[in-house]
């Protein structure tokens, strides 16, 4: 009797360390995916959102993750049986994981001015790999612990792998829909960090291991002491920032370096250190100090009164307020709330402006109202969105036009050689659509001006077309502004299709170019 209530005792025991084994694999596998999302809405502010960050960040999970499972198997083999070395490994993966936001803005800090190329690997394999290849031992080192027989680490492995991944999954979702649009990306780090460290930190002090717990802890209060806001310059203002689905946002006042020639101060949304709006002081943050910021209302003011605008792109409301100062009704797409919420708050927009947060092509795809213009301003420096710019999303966008409705998209200024190539695959896919396609480019060289296509069934009469706002010259003759595409050769680039998304490929030339000028911009005048 007294032996059966030992074996079943140890059974017992058993049974719970195995479950609280699968509960760590559970967390783990959340962490790792946190881990990864966090790790790429970091590079946001400094290398951009493109293909090639998502490339990057991507494939150096993996990496992490593989030498994770590596010396995670070498460990388990030298210390089999300890659970010591999970529990150690769990903590240091945890900290790290903690201080990402930080490590990463002092890594970056220090390596933007690489390409975009070499610039994200390098970051990403200073503060995303580590956490990752400490995260990655752990799946190893619960198999082992899980396995006294042979003839079952093959299902305790499938167990493991599976559990880990429904971690993942959960995590996935939760940090993609909530955790990261509501608290940005230090708070979803610091939770996850302490739910993977909780556990193992209260079974490691029960052991001698404790002294490392403390030393560790120490460590990272020290690092969290010393990080903060880089930015301290006298001249300017931070009066908003936070971390979401766009990336990194922020208002700043700040003197209008480069834009005017009296330095007059002004309000700026910056995403991802892009400069988005720039609006003066003077007149409730009404007006814009960009001059190129009047072509769009100066090519809306063709269209009478009351006429239906959708606008894809809020930024800081400058063209909402634009447009409804010519009395068109507009409509504006928008993805990130907050952008709403800080255009109310910082720049002045009416709060009654219907602004439908959603996908632009998803809302395309699904409304059912008629406009007689649809602009496009979804740009950031790095990225581009390309699956707004195919013969299917202008087919999609020619449904929800009204007859003799336009299309507005803006662009960045490159149309003639290799940095051109991008503008030049647009400007057919839109002839391609069998709409009538002319091509503003506003003042300045190609790197520093913008393009804008504009797309209808019908000519325009140009000549009718009258705007202006009190901080910029009125633009008199439009057509002059108009490039002459007669003898643009198209021959050699490809038409846009959404099962062959190549805009991105062909804008990174010129996208590293601004991204690179920009963050020249504000570490010139921001960063210490």
């Amino acid at each position: 009797m007294l032996t059966a209530f030992f074996i079943h005792l140890r059974m017992s025991t058993k049974t719970q360390s195995d479950k609280l084994l699968l509960l760590l694999s559970f967390l783990e596998g959340g962490a790792v995916m946190s881990c990864e999302l966090i790790g790429a809405k970091l590079m946001a502010p400094y290398f951009g959102t493109s293909l090639y960050v998502w490339a990057s960040v991507l494939a150096l999970t993996w990496g992490g993750l593989t030498l994770g499972y590596f010396w995670g198997g070498r460990l388990s083999k030298k210390y089999s049986g300890d659970f010591n070395l999970l529990y150690l490994v769990l903590i240091i993966a945890s900290l790290l994981l903690i201080i990402m936001p930080w490590t990463s803005i002092m890594i970056m800090d220090n390596l933007v001015n690489l390409s975009l190329e070499l610039g994200t690997i390098i970051s990403l394999l200073l503060y995303l790999v580590p956490p990752l290849c400490f995260m990655g031992m752990v799946s190893p080192i619960i198999i082992n612990l899980l396995t006294e027989e042979s003839s079952d680490a093959g299902k305790n492995a499938g167990k493991v792998y599976a559990i880990s991944t429904l971690g993942g999954i959960l995590f996935t979702f939760l940090m993609g829909f909530y955790f990261i649009p509501i608290w940005g990306l230090k708070i979803p780090a610091l939770l996850n960090g302490i739910l993977l460290i909780s556990i193992p930190t209260l079974l490691i002090l029960k052991s001698k291991k404790s002294p490392i717990v403390l030393t560790a802890v120490v460590l990272f209060s020290f690092l969290n002491l010393n990080s903060g806001e880089r930015f301290n310059s006298d001249e300017y203002s931070i009066i908003y920032s936070s971390e979401g689905i766009l990336g990194q946002i922020k208002v700043v006042d700040h003197p209008a370096y480069e834009f005017t020639e009296d330095n007059k101060m002004g309000r700026a949304l910056i995403v991802n250190n892009t400069l988005q709006t720039f609006v003066g002081h003077d007149n409730d943050f009404q007006y814009s100090i960009w001059n190129w910021s009047q072509y769009f209302p100066t090519i809306a003011s063709i269209y009478p009164e009351n006429s239906e605008v959708l606008l894809l792109g809020l930024g800081g409301g400058t063209l909402v307020k634009q447009l409804n100062r010519l009395g068109h009704s507009v409509d504006v797409v928008e993805i990130d709330k907050r952008v709403k919420d800080v255009s109310v708050e910082y720049f002045s927009l009416d709060p009654k402006t219907n602004v439908v947060i959603d996908d632009a092509r998803h809302y395309i795809r699904t409304c059912k109202k008629k406009y007689d213009i649809v602009i496009y301003d979804t740009f950031l420096s790095e990225s581009v969105p390309e699956h707004l710019l195919t013969i299917e999303g202008f087919e999609d966008v020619r449904k929800i036009l009204k007859p003799k409705g336009m299309i507005l998209s803006n662009f960045y200024g490159a149309i003639e050689g290799s940095l051109g190539i991008a503008a030049r695959s647009v400007y057919k896919t839109l002839s391609r659509s069998d709409f009538n396609v002319e091509i503003l480019a506003t003042p300045g060289d190609d790197r520093s001006r913008n393009l804008i296509f504009i797309a209808s069934d019908d000519i325009k009469d140009y000549s009718i077309a009258e705007y202006s706002d009190p901080n910029s010259e009125k633009i008199e003759d439009l057509e002059q502004h108009f490039i002459d595409y007669r003898f643009m050769d198209t021959s050699s680039v490809e038409i846009l299709y959404d099962h062959k998304p190549i805009l991105a490929k062909l804008y990174n030339p010129l996208a590293k170019s601004w991204k690179r000028s920009y963050n020249d911009y504000y570490a010139k005048y921001f960063k210490d």
